[in-house]
């Protein structure tokens, strides 16, 4: 088991660290580096964010055993995620390292997943020459390659999402607690799947997860108009076990519910049953509960 890290500095401890220059920033990446899970690369990333309420977030990349790298989370796909974890509105600033002292722009992947983010063009990226002695600061609508897609009129990551599915099985709702703060598997699903972000497709999904404790982590799915950018509702589901797990390896999973929409085209089912077969315990089990339209 990994040492426990708190991926979240509050207001005041953000402010102790003082403006969010390249500086300031190191002792962040140097804290975080160790509880990235790039086991099979190698190459640990760190990304940071400072959100509209004052408060950091940290995001980190892992890495899958068993599973090929382009099911990878990239950190700054994890922390997005960890923003809508704590249900934070808006990206103000962001920086990305790999070593502490150069820090560079998100990739072409992470700048589509990004796009979707809510104001994310004015978000301010930290950017250094690769000594970290030369740093600029520039709006990320300034580093979109000109092949980047994007759709106006939808809704954004961090804005309020609300998809109104309901079981085709209606004896499903004998399990479903009134409570919205219970910690049922089947009803944190179908929370995260109500609360998905799902625009392109109309196909909302959320998984939940739980170890060994009876600890419940849950994610929901995070559509990208360029769809190989989007994040799967298990890995989704994952960021919130290594936030908020103890730092738990993921064999410490021991049972995980897929919600989804039935949709014609696309399914998350084989992906996340794929995904738990080689990083969860050998004898997890795995649900899948589908939705209809209400």
């Amino acid at each position: 088991m990994a040492q426990p890290f708190r991926f979240i500095l509050d207001q005041t401890e953000t402010e102790s660290y003082g403006d969010f220059i390249p500086r300031n920033l190191r002792p962040l990446i140097d804290r975080a580096t160790p509880h990235a899970r790039a086991h099979i690369s190698g190459s640990p990333v760190v990304a940071i964010g400072l959100a509209s309420s004052g408060q950091t977030f940290f995001g980190v990349n892992v890495e899958l055993p068993g599973v090929p790298l382009n099911y990878s989370i990239h950190a700054e796909q994890f922390l997005v995620a960890n923003l809508a974890l704590h249900s934070e509105l808006q990206l103000k600033g962001l920086a990305i390292s790999t070593n502490g002292y150069y820090f560079q722009a998100p990739c072409d992947h992470c700048c589509q997943f990004l796009k979707e983010v809510r104001d994310m063009s004015d978000t301010i990226v930290v950017i250094t020459d690769p000594t970290g002695q030369s740093g600029t600061f520039k709006p990320f609508s300034t580093l979109l390659s000109q092949g980047s897609i994007s759709r106006e009129n939808v809704l954004r990551f961090l804005e309020l999402s609300y998809n109104s599915i309901g079981f085709i099985d209606s004896s499903l709702y004998m399990d479903i607690c009134i409570n919205s703060g219970c910690n049922h598997l089947n009803c944190r699903a179908l929370r995260a799947a109500t609360m998905s972000y799902a625009p392109y497709s109309t196909c909302p999904s959320g998984v939940a997860l739980i170890d060994r404790r009876g600890k419940v982590y849950s994610g929901v799915y995070m559509e990208s108009v360029a769809h190989n950018s989007s994040l799967g509702p298990v890995q989704a589901a994952l960021v919130d076990f290594v936030v908020n797990g103890d730092g738990q390896e993921f064999k410490e999973i021991v049972e995980a519910v897929l919600v989804e929409r039935k949709c014609g085209g696309l399914s998350q089912e084989g992906i996340a049953r794929m995904i738990l077969e080689k990083i969860a315990d050998p004898d997890c089990i795995f649900r899948v509960l589908h939705c209809k339209n209400n």
